[in-house]
């Protein structure tokens, strides 16, 4: 299969996909440097992730003094948590995008018919909304781990 016979379709929603993942990174890494302060947004990211790997430590060897201990923690993480997650509700209506993007372009201008092709696992096709939300979802998770507004692993 050489590059011409790609649908059009194929590219333009991967593009379409593409830009709405990049801006709405743009946006939420924007929110977290004014809403939060970026290494504050690290800073509480990095502590949450080894307060609750210290939590499933203690409940893995029901060690109930170290649960004791985190469990006096717990109201502050969570205040912690709603700090660095107040820029990821305001970016909810903006993420409501990628459904009006949907309903009111792609399945008009598209319908139902086929607009790309996998050999092998899609040989058939796949329908305009299946399409968008898989480049959505790859271009998202590259957009975020490129930004890095991916929570740390």
């Amino acid at each position: 299969m050489d590059i011409s016979t790609i649908p059009l379709a194929t590219v333009v929603i991967m593009l379409i996909s593409m830009g709405v993942s990049f801006l709405s990174m743009g946006i939420n890494r924007l929110l977290i440097s004014r809403m939060v302060g970026w290494d504050e947004y690290r800073s509480i990211q990095q502590e949450v992730k080894e307060y609750r790997s210290q939590m499933m430590q203690a409940t893995r060897n029901n060690d109930k003094k170290t649960l004791e201990k985190l469990k006096r923690k717990e109201a502050q993480i969570n205040r912690m948590q709603m700090k660095i997650s107040k820029p990821s509700f305001v970016l909810i209506p903006i993420s409501f995008s990628y459904i009006l993007i949907w309903w009111f372009f792609l399945t008009p201008v598209y319908g139902m018919n086929p607009v790309a092709y996998i050999p092998g696992i899609a040989p058939t096709g796949i329908p305009v909304l299946y399409w968008y939300m898989l480049c959505s979802f790859l271009f998202s998770t590259l957009a975020g781990r490129i930004m890095g507004t991916n929570p740390l692993q």
